[in-house]
């Protein structure tokens, strides 16, 4: 019976530092590897807790599951900060920006209470 304790508690606390860090809003700018990954730009929002304060219209690389997503949806982020991340935009060019892993909440159209 302990050790079954002992393993829920373990996978509690590694779960916590992926999805409680960092918390912005931002806009789709671009889908990329069939929606695990995709470029957001941060929006002015009352979320300053990344600890670097990413400032607004920000474009950052955000690994998460983006399967539906289309460009302009917008999306509150929690996960972690994992560093800077080189992609390769539409045009062909190389960008290098924040990056960042964890989990993201759509925010419908014309919703205010995110």
């Amino acid at each position: 019976m302990k050790a079954k304790v002992v393993a829920i508690a373990l996978l509690v606390t590694t779960a916590i530092p992926l999805f409680g860090g960092v918390v912005f809003v931002g806009n789709v700018a671009s889908v990329t590897n069939g929606g695990s990954e995709a470029v957001l730009v941060v929006e002015p929002s009352r979320y300053d807790n990344t600890g670097m304060t990413l400032k607004p219209y920000t474009a950052v690389y955000v690994y998460a599951d983006f399967r539906n997503a289309v460009d302009g949806d917008k999306f509150k982020f929690v996960g972690e900060c994992i560093g800077k991340v080189t992609y390769t935009k539409a045009s062909g060019a190389e960008a290098t920006v924040w990056g960042f892993r964890g989990v993201v909440v759509p925010i419908a159209p014309g919703q205010t209470n995110y």
